[in-house]
């Protein structure tokens, strides 16, 4: 049983590996031409004026 135990365990680290791996490759051929947005502080500042304006209402 701790085998068994043992053997699954092995098995679903190696699928993450290769789940990882794998995702890896497909952003290095497909980069992701949409950088990720920072939150500046006029940004920040919008969206706590919206949130406030509909939380009046």
């Amino acid at each position: 049983m701790t085998v068994l135990a043992i053997a699954a365990i092995a098995y679903l680290a190696f699928a993450l590996v290769l789940v990882y791996a794998i995702d890896n490759l497909v952003a290095l051929f497909f980069p992701d031409a949409r950088s990720a947005v920072s939150l500046n502080f006029p940004t920040f500042e919008k969206m706590m004026a919206a949130s406030r304006k509909y939380y009046r209402r």
